[in-house]
């Protein structure tokens, strides 16, 4: 999954090629029942109505894609639609499968005139049609709701959710992604699963969005509807680390030069040592220069309480706010690591902040929480 964002699906093609599917399964059942009931003459009567099945299929599923559909949470990232309607999944495979085997089974039981034969045929055809449209309801009438889940993560890293299932069902994660778990037991009672999911960026999340589906009683067809389920608590979930860049410097602009300089010379002599880029004229010994045969300056016993200033900045583009965070997060954790007090300057919905960081996970919180200004 990008970072920035998620693909937006088409499911005005996807539909209108299941409608053409349809069709055309509808044209071969049309054909069989046809010559079945009036023999090889009234083939086209089957056709005719595997064409009409394909006509009426398609102007149905283009309309209903037209329909208006729920609106996205703001937590979730562009392009992210929830299905809250009963839908079956990946059906091609099962549904042909059925049709093929019915088929098969009426040229065999027309073949042989046996009774028994039809009469197995019929039980086949009712285990298929309770396999393909009885779980619809489990999946319309599954609860699932989140119990726990963890304070503060990070992108790119997993995380653990914790869900409760009134029956047996299947969750997968869609926002944040992750693998599909089974929350299995009996019909009865309720259940608890634990699933992981990979958030793909920074952000703070109140709810997550799970596919919940059954395949109820025999399995042979899946039936899903997505649920978006609020958080027991804000998951603030921390940039990764990236490229810290230049190392963060505590400003010393007192004498008018570089904006970025070494620390002023206060505290006790140290002693000396080669000039640096950054350090001040009035800070060279010439004694020790004449004697070195180099420019050499006063080292003084450095200042360690001061804290590094630092504003973050980001673009409204999602890619580089996203990078930019990241280089903060590197960044500032070399100066948590390094013991160095940080002040960390961000932009924030309720407006500007100014505080300093007390560690990593406060970091990551205040990194989560930054929007561009």
């Amino acid at each position: 999954m990008s970072r920035a964002s998620v693909t937006p699906p088409r499911p005005g093609r996807w539909r209108a090629v299941q409608a053409a599917l349809v069709g055309v399964a509808a044209g071969m059942v049309g054909v069989a029942i046809s010559r079945f009931a009036f023999g090889p003459a009234a083939a086209p009567v089957g056709i005719a109505i595997g064409a009409a099945a394909l006509v009426v299929g398609t102007v149905v599923s283009w309309r209903l894609d037209h329909r208006r559909r729920p609106p996205a949470s703001a937590a979730l990232p562009p392009g992210l639609r929830l299905r809250s309607r009963v839908h079956p999944v990946a059906w091609i495979a099962p549904v042909a499968g059925s049709i093929i085997t019915m088929v098969a089974w009426a040229g065999v039981a027309h073949s042989s005139g046996s009774g028994w034969v039809q009469a197995v045929g019929a039980l086949l055809g009712a285990f298929l049609l309770v396999g393909l449209v009885a779980p619809v309801a489990p999946a319309g009438r599954a609860r699932v709701v989140c119990t726990s889940s963890p304070g503060d993560g990070q992108a790119g890293r997993p995380i653990e959710l914790t869900f409760e299932a009134d029956r047996p069902v299947r969750i997968r994660p869609r926002w944040p992604i992750g693998p599909d778990r089974q929350a299995g037991g009996g019909q009865r009672g309720t259940r608890t699963v634990v699933v992981t999911c990979t958030p793909g960026r920074r952000g703070v999340l109140d709810a997550v969005v799970v596919e919940v589906a059954s395949s109820a009683p025999f399995g042979i067809l899946w039936w899903a509807r997505d649920l978006e389920l609020p958080l027991p608590r804000l998951l603030h979930v921390a940039p990764r680390e990236g490229d810290p860049g230049t190392p963060l410097a505590t400003a010393d602009d007192a004498h008018g030069e570089a904006s970025l300089r070494v620390h002023a010379p206060v505290g006790e002599p140290r002693g000396v040592r080669p000039y640096a880029t950054g350090d001040p004229r009035r800070a060279v010994h010439w004694p020790a220069t004449s004697h070195a045969g180099t420019l050499m300056v006063r080292e003084s016993e450095r200042q360690t309480d001061d804290p590094v200033l630092v504003e973050l900045t980001l673009p409204d583009d999602p890619v580089a706010a996203e990078e930019a965070a990241e280089r903060m997060m590197a960044a500032v954790g070399d100066c948590l690591a390094a013991h160095r007090p940080v002040v960390l300057v961000t932009h924030e919905r309720s407006g500007r902040v100014v505080r300093p960081v007390v560690d990593r996970v406060d970091l990551g919180r205040r990194l989560a929480r930054a929007v561009p200004s």
